[in-house]
């Protein structure tokens, strides 16, 4: 707030955070909040004193605004073919590429604006019509491969595409790719094939600079000969994330260090003094270097693949150099302000993208944070309090956007970014972009450069990876609740405020810290689900995964799926990464929950679709022992057991009978199989929970004569059964059903699956026996929460 002749001025700043509420406001609430909010608006303005009125005034109605511009932007981008896309109807198209070519395999990807459509021929029932959909190409042939590599942003295509609604998360807090899509403005995917479109070439600006970064990134596949440092330069250079080796990039995720693969303010400020030197060194006069450099900043950010974060810093970047053109002076906080209300006005979705939130989120902490760190511990040098500050700043404000999107954070995170950030800023950037440059005079000159960012990043590499290696604790995070998001919001925004006002002694600055560890420990949920269990059966397509979790106490993983992969025909036909459900489902909802370590792994026998999965989960997490059914292993489950005792991880089985404790009221009991000659899916290990007087009976793929076994062994009545073998005909006998008579059961069986699973006659017997049916080809993963008051259910995906 400023005064301003006896009035209150407008400030960018505010004006920007009043319009990021609008927006959010809309996208989740009905419209009619904005009639209450002009009521509540206007009865406010009418009791508070006349100097704030204008003040409440005016922010109240760029809210209003910034919700009605968000309404109107939904409607302008409502879809035509959506009702076509739920019938999964086919349509011819013609429309733009309007994003790069991607090919993984032999599938293309890539965003196209529909111009117009039709539901036969495209020359009958046209429809005009402006919505982006995503399309996949399905390719026959390495030619196709290669030819579709060649397709540019602008090209013209004609095809018949089969049109689908992107599939919704299956569990929770998995990547939502229609979440994605729908902020990217695409409510729509089609397939078509390759051989059925017609690609009519024209010329576009963004094109041209695809090409341009196409023949930058084959420069630098001539510099750097390791094709591991050449697909690093590739993305730390010319922003193409996707050509960094695998491995390399799960590290620098893992530790914190993604973001400098991003192109962000520190290429922008390196690249534009670089040149800004280059302009007076020969001669150029400052003033004309300024506006020749946000020219070529321009051309940059283009050049770069105009990510949020590229595009937001050229952006201040511009600013900064426009200031210094005219000799003005802006407030940092006033230039974020300008750059965020552009962009959002141009495209509010992007309030939504994660890149987009990081980049504004970290600029602006750095803004308003580094200022006043720097007067803490004067007595340090000043380069080295800048470089703190700047660390500590970032991962401050990053934290939270980090644990809630990804569920990871390493607690070494600040320290690996303060030691290695500098070095690779002060290195493999600069040298990396020098190389580019002297190649073009002459390849000779480059050798220097391109030999010292090689060694660099090696020797930073083996460190960094050993550090990943020693799975530190405190490294997965539990998904944040909206209440602490908001908590830790608020505090972020109380320091500047209370160190204003004079709160910035030694006591005020210890009693901060303390209430930033308190959040931190909160963030952890130490008191979240201490007296429940709660029982996850996860949504691995046709295959099994439970996640029991007791209390705060022990975790018990009952299988992880498994993905049958055959290998491609052909090498053009490999994934860059392959889809697999242990790396792609399990994981991800492991580190959702915060667990890092899991007491026992039950693998219930060898099947692929039980046990495929567990293999890529061994590197993540420690482990107490594994649960095996004592039968002679299958190939696969002797490999996985290999890898578990070579990391030391116990192998035990049991026998009807056994029983264990988790705690009070909490018994497991091992109930199949024993000493016997089963075999195959019968030899499936079955156990018996009992959890606060409630039984939950689970079966693996055991099939009629195990379950007659049971029966004779003495079954007595459940609570809830996890119906065997995915609900195949071979299982759940009449005779199992009338002994265990469960309320509930839970099916585990993949979307169309082939075998046809559950089967009409399961589905029957069930109803028979009075039980309810989840099923997770229906209603996606399926949580069951016990606590000493009763249990209930959630479902990923409600009934309708």
């Amino acid at each position: 707030m400023k005064e301003q002749d006896g009035g209150i001025a407008v400030s960018v700043w505010i004006a920007s955070l009043a319009m990021m509420i609008g927006l959010i406001l809309s996208a989740y609430l009905h419209p009619a909040w904005l009639l209450l909010a002009t009521g509540v608006s206007w009865a406010i303005v009418a009791c508070i004193p006349l100097p704030y009125r204008k003040f409440v005034a005016c922010y109240s109605l760029i809210i209003i605004l910034a919700g009605l511009f968000f309404c109107g932007y939904e409607i302008l981008h409502s879809s035509e073919v959506k009702p076509l896309a739920e019938r999964e109807q086919s349509i011819w198209i013609e429309g733009v590429i309007d994003s790069p070519v991607r090919r993984d395999g032999d599938v293309a990807r890539f965003f196209v604006t529909i111009t117009s459509w039709g539901e036969n021929q495209p020359d009958q029932n046209v429809h005009r019509s402006l919505e982006k959909i995503a399309l996949r190409v399905k390719l026959a042939s390495f030619q196709e491969a290669t030819q579709i590599e060649q397709w540019r942003r602008g090209s013209v295509i004609v095809a018949p595409i089969r049109l689908s609604l992107p599939a919704p998360t299956r569990n929770p807090h998995a990547f939502d790719y229609a979440s994605y899509l729908y902020w990217q403005g695409v409510p729509v995917t089609g397939e078509t094939n390759y051989q059925a479109i017609d690609v009519i070439p024209a010329f576009s600006v963004s094109a041209s600079f695809q090409e341009w970064q196409d023949s930058g990134a084959k420069r630098i596949e001539s510099l750097f000969t390791d094709p591991e440092t050449a697909g690093y330069m590739k993305s730390l250079l010319l922003g193409l994330g996707q050509e960094v080796n695998l491995e390399l990039a799960a590290m620098y995720s893992n530790l914190g260090l993604s973001h400098i693969l991003a192109i962000s303010g520190l290429h922008v400020t390196l690249v534009s003094s670089m040149f800004m030197w280059c302009l007076e060194r020969i001669g150029i006069r400052r003033r004309l270097a300024f506006v020749v450099t946000i020219l070529f900043l321009i051309g940059y950010v283009l050049l770069v693949g105009a990510s949020a974060s590229a595009i937001r810093s050229g952006l201040m970047g511009s600013v900064g150099l426009l200031c210094q053109v005219f000799g003005k002076r802006l407030d940092g906080k006033d230039v974020w302000a300008g750059a965020l209300i552009l962009m959002l006005v141009l495209n509010p979705y992007q309030l939504w993208h994660v890149g987009f939130q990081l980049s504004f989120a970290v600029t602006l902490g750095l803004i308003i944070f580094v200022p006043y760190s720097l007067h803490v511990f004067v007595r340090v040098p000043v380069w080295i309090r800048t470089l703190v500050s700047v660390t500590l700043s970032a991962q401050l404000v990053s934290f939270p956007f980090l644990i809630y999107h990804f569920h990871l954070f390493s607690p070494v995170s600040w320290l690996v970014n303060l030691v290695v950030t500098p070095i690779l800023s002060a290195i493999a950037l600069p040298f990396g972009y020098i190389a580019v440059v002297l190649d073009f005079v002459h390849p000779f000159l480059a050798v220097i450069p391109v030999w010292v960012s090689t060694a660099m990043l090696k020797w930073i590499h083996l460190p960094l990876f050993a550090i990943e290696k020693m799975r530190l604790p405190f490294t997965y995070w539990p998904h944040p609740s909206w209440c602490w998001l908001v908590l830790y919001t608020c505090f972020l925004g109380v320091l500047p405020i209370s160190w204003k006002l004079g709160y910035h002694r030694k006591r005020d600055i210890m009693l901060t810290f303390v209430i930033f560890l308190m959040f931190i420990v909160a963030a952890r949920q130490p008191f979240s689900g201490v007296e429940e269990v709660r029982i996850t059966f996860l949504d691995v397509g046709q295959g099994d995964s439970i996640v029991v979790e007791i209390g705060d106490q022990k975790v018990y993983l009952m299988d992880a799926g498994g993905t049958m992969r055959f290998p491609a025909a052909e090498p053009w036909m490999e994934k860059r990464d392959p889809f697999e459900v242990g790396k792609d489902v399990v994981l991800p909802f492991l580190m959702a929950r915060g667990i890092e370590k899991i007491d026992r792994v039950v693998m219930t026998h060898g099947d692929l679709d039980h046990i495929g999965g567990v293999k890529s989960l061994i590197p993540h997490f420690s482990f107490g022992e594994v649960l095996v059914n004592g039968t002679a292993p299958s190939k696969l489950e002797g490999e996985i057991v290999q890898l578990f005792q070579q990391e030391g991880v116990p192998i035990v089985t049991g026998l009807p009978g056994q029983s264990w404790s988790d705690g009070p009221g909490i018994e497991w009991k091992w109930l199949h199989p024993g000493e016997s000659t089963f075999s195959g899916n019968d030899a499936s290990v079955v156990l018996q929970l009992t959890a606060y007087n409630k039984t939950v009976l689970f079966t693996g793929d055991i099939e009629k004569d195990g379950e007659s076994q049971l029966v004779q062994n003495g079954l007595t009545s459940v609570d809830v059964l996890k119906v065997a073998h995915h609900g195949s005909n071979t299982s759940s006998t009449e005779e199992l059903l009338a002994v265990t008579a469960p309320k509930v059961a839970v099916i585990s069986a993949g979307v169309k699956n082939r075998y046809g699973h559950p089967s009409s006659e399961v589905l029957h017997r069930l109803k028979k026996s009075g039980s309810a049916v989840y099923r997770t080809d229906a209603h996606g993963a399926i949580t069951l929460v016990i606590t000493p008051t009763g249990l209930y259910w959630q479902t990923q995906i409600l009934d309708t």
